[in-house]
């Protein structure tokens, strides 16, 4: 008898259920390597503190560029390598498709990352005729504390690209997708995740994270390969350090 090649298909990756449950877990591994992390930085420099200003200190190192970037590589990387792991676990799943791992045509991605381009123009005219700051001070406070500053750079520009966009429009987008969601539908559910981990922004940089997230997960689509959107996230993550740079550091 003839195997259904839908049926077939669908075997290949996690259903939506599925993808909910291990992206849950792959959450709460995030939030743990973290912590470790964190809590690290904060015992280091305890020593010989009174209970007062660990407690202080511990409101400190969530500020401090050189925690949260050490932080950004090994929970980005450590579940990278447990997403692989998942996908691997569903048999019959292959990594390259599961998660658009396909090449852009140079015509294409150019385009993408003028169109993202535009978008952060836009936005930051938008901030500025709001009277808002386009720097956000969690920004520079992170930027400011980290030791040596390239550390910041290398987490804003690979590891946090890499890390959010494999699992949010990789792992996630192949699963919702698949369902009762569809592609439209998962674009919008994700770009909502995605820019409700941004907490450290208040409502109006979290609502910019969000159409931004539409915008990524329409290349996405549009192109199937994660390339785009991994690389439309390193270029607005620049654009945002030079904007900081500048801000802390003017020319002239």
């Amino acid at each position: 008898m003839a195997m259904n090649p839908i049926a077939s298909s669908e075997a290949k990756h996690w259903g939506t259920l599925g993808t909910i449950l291990w992206g849950l877990a792959i959450g709460v591994v995030f939030l743990v390597l973290q912590t470790i992390v964190l809590v690290g930085f904060a015992i280091r420099g305890s020593t010989q503190l009174s209970e007062q200003q660990r407690e202080g200190l511990w409101g400190a190192v969530q500020y401090n560029g050189t925690a949260f970037s050490i932080a950004t590589f090994v929970s980005g990387l450590g579940c990278v390598l447990l997403l692989l792991g998942i996908i691997k676990l569903k048999r019959g799943s292959v990594i390259r498709e599961y998660l658009a791992l396909n090449a852009a045509a140079v015509r294409t991605l150019g385009m993408w990352l003028g169109i993202l381009a535009v978008f952060l123009a836009l936005s930051d005219a938008l901030t500025v005729a709001l009277g808002r700051p386009v720097v956000p001070e969690v920004m520079t406070q992170l930027y400011a504390s980290t030791r040596p500053v390239w550390l910041m750079w290398v987490a804003l520009v690979v590891a946090a690209p890499i890390w959010e966009e494999t699992f949010f429009r990789g792992f996630l987008f192949k699963g919702f997708s698949s369902g009762p969601l569809g592609p439209i539908g998962a674009i919008i559910a994700i770009a909502i995740l995605w820019a409700a981990i941004h907490v450290q922004y208040d409502l109006y940089g979290i609502a910019t994270v969000f159409f931004q997230g539409l915008l990524q997960g329409a290349a996405r689509v549009t192109t199937r390969s994660l390339t785009v959107p991994v690389l439309m996230h390193a270029e607005a993550n620049i654009v945002a350090g030079i904007e900081t740079a500048l801000l802390l550091h003017p020319v002239g």
